[in-house]
C-alpha cells in the first residue's frame, strides 16, 4: 500500500508544480506585451516593469490596478462596442496575475524568461518617405503646457499620407501628441510672436484652418490607412505638432519626430472631423453651473452614405461620461463608443475592427455628462465655479471626432484589425439598444459564405431566412432560442445563383433585414 500511495502522490505534486503561475512562465509575457511600453526608463509611467525585480517590487500595485481594470489604460467600455487593437486583459490573465502575487510572486526557471523588450524610440513604420523633427524644446514647467511646433513639410507637390507615427524624443515628458496640417501662415505667425521654439496654445493650433491628421498617446501604434485611402497634404503645407507636457518637469528636453509614408497616386481622401460638437448642441449652450451635474446632447443627420474608420471623443476635466452611436433609417443601432469613466489623461482616436457603413438618412448621436461638484476629484476649482465652453484646461468641450470617407460598395468588407475575434458571449450593450439589431453582413458581395452579427437585448426565439427580390424563400433555419447578447453567425450561399437576396432576422416577431449580393 505504501508503494501505491507514493505512486499516486508523486504525479499530484508534479501537476501542482506545473500548474503554478510563475514570472518566467505566464507573467513576464503579459507584462512585457501590455505594460512595459509605458513602464520603462523613457516612458511616462511612474515605475519600470522591465524585469522580474521591477515586477516583484511593484506586485501589489500591479494586482490592484489590473483587478480594477485601471491598467492597461483602455477607457472605452468593451461590452458596448468592439474597437481595434484593444489593450484589455482577459479574466484569465487577471486571475493569473492575482494568483502569482498572492502566492509570493515565484520567479520560476530564469533560463526560460523571455528577453526584456527594447524601447529605442525607433519607428514602427519601415522605410518612411519623410521624417520630420520638432525643434529641441527644454521642458521646465510646474503646470501643464500645450506647445505647438510648426514644421515645414517640404512637399513641392500634393501628396497623400498613408501612414503616420509620432515618436517622442523623451517619452517620460510627453503625455500626448496631436498632429495637424495647415496651409496658411497663421501658425507660423503665432510661432514668431512667442519666444523660444514653438508657441503655447491649448485645444488646437490657434488656426481655424488646421486639420487634424494624427494622434499619439502612450501605447498607440502607428496609423496605417486602409488600401486606396489617404489623408491629402497640399503642396508646401506646414505640419503643426501640439505636444502636451505635464506639470512638475524640469531640466528635460524633447524633440518629437514624425515618420510618414506618402504617395503621389490619387487616394480616396480620409477626413478627420467632429460632426458631433459643442457648437450644435440639442439643449443649449455648453455651460455647467457650479455645484451641478449636467448632461448635454448632440445629433448630426447624415446626408450621404459614409464609410467610418474610427472615432475619438474629447472633453476636459469635469467631463465624466461620453457616449456616441448612430440610428439608421431602418432603426438599427450602430454603437460607436461608450466611455463610462472619462479620463482627460487618456484619450485618442480609436479604430473600428472593420470599416463601418453609415447609410444616408442615419442620425449620429452623442451624450456627455459633466460633474461640476466637489464630488468630482478632477474638478480644477474648489469651491466649484461655473464652467463655459472654451479652450483652456479649466473650460469645457464636447467633441466626437470621426475618421471617414464617402462610401463605396464593398467598404464594409475592409478589415482594420484582422486579429480581433468577434465574441459570441452575452455582451451587455447600453440600454439604448432596446430592440433586436442586425448588422451589415461581410464580405458582401460573396461567392460562398456570409458572416453576420445580430444583437438581442433579451433571450429570444430566432429564425434566420434568405429570400430573393420577389420574396421567394431560398433558405430558412428552424426557430431556436438564443440568449441575449452579440451573436456572430455564418450562412452558406453556394447553392444560390448570382443575384440580390435579403437576409432576415426574426427575433420574437421583430424583423430586421439586410441586402446580400451573391457573386
Amino acid at each position: 500500500m505504501k508503494k501505491i500511495f507514493l505512486f499516486l502522490i508523486i504525479p499530484l505534486v508534479a501537476n501542482s508544480l506545473s500548474a503554478q503561475i510563475t514570472w518566467s512562465g505566464q507573467i513576464a509575457p503579459l507584462i512585457f506585451s501590455n505594460c512595459s511600453n509605458c513602464h520603462n526608463s523613457n516612458g511616462i509611467a511612474p515605475f519600470e516593469l522591465m524585469n522580474y525585480q521591477d515586477a516583484f517590487e511593484n506586485g501589489s500595485d500591479i494586482m490592484e490596478n489590473v483587478q480594477s481594470r485601471k491598467m492597461p489604460p483602455w477607457p472605452p467600455d468593451p461590452s458596448y462596442s468592439q474597437l481595434a487593437h484593444p489593450r484589455i486583459l482577459s479574466e484569465q490573465q487577471i486571475s493569473d496575475i492575482t494568483d502569482w502575487v498572492n502566492n509570493g510572486m515565484p520567479r520560476g526557471d530564469s533560463l526560460l524568461e523571455p528577453p526584456s523588450p527594447v524601447f529605442n524610440n525607433g519607428s514602427e513604420i519601415q522605410n518612411p518617405d519623410l521624417i520630420l523633427s520638432a525643434p529641441v524644446y527644454s521642458v521646465n514647467t510646474t503646470s501643464d503646457v500645450y506647445r505647438c511646433f510648426v514644421i515645414p513639410s517640404t512637399l513641392l507637390t500634393e501628396k497623400y499620407l498613408t501612414a503616420i507615427e509620432a515618436v517622442p524624443g523623451d517619452r517620460s515628458v510627453v503625455h500626448h501628441v496631436l498632429i495637424y496640417s495647415d496651409s496658411t501662415s497663421i501658425p507660423a505667425l503665432l510661432d514668431a510672436a512667442d519666444p523660444g521654439p514653438g508657441y503655447t496654445n491649448f485645444g488646437g493650433t490657434g488656426s481655424p484652418n488646421s486639420k487634424l491628421i494624427g494622434v499619439w498617446v502612450p501605447g498607440q501604434r502607428a496609423y496605417f490607412s486602409p488600401a486606396g485611402m489617404g489623408i491629402r497634404l497640399p503642396a508646401h503645407t506646414n505640419i503643426i505638432v501640439q505636444i502636451h507636457y505635464p506639470g512638475g518637469i524640469s531640466g528635460k528636453t524633447d524633440s518629437t519626430k514624425l515618420f510618414l509614408k506618402l504617395t503621389s497616386t490619387f487616394q480616396r481622401e480620409i477626413s478627420i472631423d467632429a460632426p458631433l460638437n459643442h457648437f450644435q448642441l440639442d439643449n443649449g449652450l455648453l455651460y455647467i453651473p457650479a455645484n451641478t451635474v449636467k448632461t448635454f446632447y448632440a445629433h448630426f443627420d447624415v446626408s450621404a452614405d459614409m464609410s467610418v474608420m474610427g472615432v475619438g471623443p474629447h472633453m476636459h476635466l469635469i467631463g465624466t461620461k461620453i457616449l456616441s452611436y448612430c440610428i439608421t433609417p431602418s432603426q438599427d443601432t450602430i454603437p460607436f463608443i461608450d466611455i463610462p469613466d472619462w479620463d482627460f489623461q487618456w484619450q485618442g482616436i480609436y479604430s473600428f475592427p472593420r470599416v463601418l457603413k453609415i447609410p444616408m438618412g442615419s442620425t449620429m448621436y452623442s451624450k456627455a455628462v459633466y460633474d461640476n461638484t466637489t464630488a468630482n476629484p478632477e474638478n480644477p476649482n474648489n469651491p466649484p465655479v461655473g464652467v463655459l465652453l472654451g479652450e483652456s484646461t479649466t473650460d469645457e468641450m464636447m467633441l466626437v471626432y470621426f475618421a471617414f470617407t464617402p462610401y463605396l460598395p464593398g467598404d464594409e468588407n475592409i478589415i482594420i484589425d484582422s486579429t480581433l475575434v468577434l465574441s459570441n458571449s452575452s455582451t451587455a450593450f447600453s440600454s439604448i439598444i432596446s430592440t433586436p439589431q442586425l448588422y451589415e453582413p461581410f464580405p458582401n458581395p460573396s461567392k460562398n459564405t456570409f458572416t453576420f452579427q445580430y444583437f438581442l437585448p433579451k433571450s429570444s426565439l430566432v429564425k434566420i431566412s434568405i429570400v430573393d427580390m420577389k420574396g421567394k424563400l431560398f433558405k430558412e433555419e428552424n426557430p431556436h432560442k438564443i440568449l441575449n447578447g452579440l451573436i456572430t453567425s455564418q450562412i452558406n450561399i453556394e447553392s444560390l445563383t448570382s443575384g440580390i437576396y435579403f437576409l432576415t432576422l426574426n427575433a420574437d416577431g421583430v424583423l430586421k433585414t439586410k441586402k446580400l449580393v451573391k457573386e
